[in-house]
């Protein structure tokens, strides 16, 4: 008997911020026109679990005298309650689209756990501050991804990462697309992005260096930012988590 063969993965890590429903159906119609399975990666911050051990943030219990963390309490109630929530959506809005999902707990940092996993998955990253403002400025005939920034390091895995924004684009989920590079790509690049009616613009000045990388994450224009997962070699994991907090785009890692 032959064994099943290993589908792709798209990874979208889940914390104590949750992922709102805008960026779940954005997740859920990328996964359906890619052809891959989902994988839900809940996590428990390790972080905030030791501040919630810190002693100020407990209590004496009047019956027995014994100590009780109000903090972790509090903390335990919201995880609980955040992934609840996520799930129901992912598998909601899955079930719909079907797309096939699972779920993995882990411990440990947004960023740290999802880029240690091993296999060839794509990691996507909800955003943390404006979606829900991008969300709300979209047209609701428009498509879902109004404005796709495409980066590309002028390496192998460019390919993957065109070949992607390609099939979105001609799924009709992508409004302009923008490219970023160090220098100006050629035409067989892209030719696969064109599409009647659309708009490419290109920006071939971006240095190709982790400084440059993060604060093009952090202050990212688009609704969704595709980029090698080789851009991020280099990169410190402290400054990347910080980035992604702050930015205010989705960002999906190819790899």
């Amino acid at each position: 008997m032959m064994s099943e063969v290993k589908r792709r993965l798209i990874l979208v890590p889940i914390d104590l911020h949750g992922i709102q429903r805008e960026a779940v159906e954005t997740l859920v119609r990328i996964a359906r026109q890619l052809d891959r399975d989902l994988l839900g990666l809940v996590l428990e911050d390790i972080r905030l679990q030791q501040v919630a051990d810190l002693p100020f943030t407990t209590e004496i219990m009047l019956s027995g005298g014994g100590e009780r963390s109000l903090l972790r309490d509090h903390l335990s109630q919201r995880h609980s309650l955040v992934t609840t929530d996520a799930r129901r959506l992912l598998n909601e809005l899955a079930a719909r689209d079907r797309v096939r999902l699972q779920f993995e707990d882990a411990a440990g940092h947004r960023l740290h756990s999802a880029l240690e996993r091993e296999g060839e998955l794509d990691i996507f990253f909800p955003a943390r501050q404006r979606w829900h403002v991008l969300a709300a400025q979209r047209a609701a005939s428009g498509p879902p991804i109004r404005r796709l920034g495409v980066l590309l390091s002028h390496g192998d895995q460019d390919v993957h990462v065109i070949a992607t924004a390609r099939a979105l684009i001609e799924a009709g989920l992508v409004g302009d697309v923008y490219v970023v590079a160090h220098r100006p790509p050629s035409q067989d690049q892209l030719r696969p992005l064109y599409r009647p009616g659309s708009r490419i613009c290109v920006q071939s000045n971006l240095e190709r260096d982790p400084a440059a990388v993060t604060r093009l994450i952090r202050h990212s224009p688009y609704d969704l930012l595709l980029l090698p997962r080789g851009c991020l070699a280099g990169v410190a994991p402290e400054i990347l988590d910080a980035a992604l907090e702050k930015s205010g785009g989705q960002v999906l890692v190819v790899n």
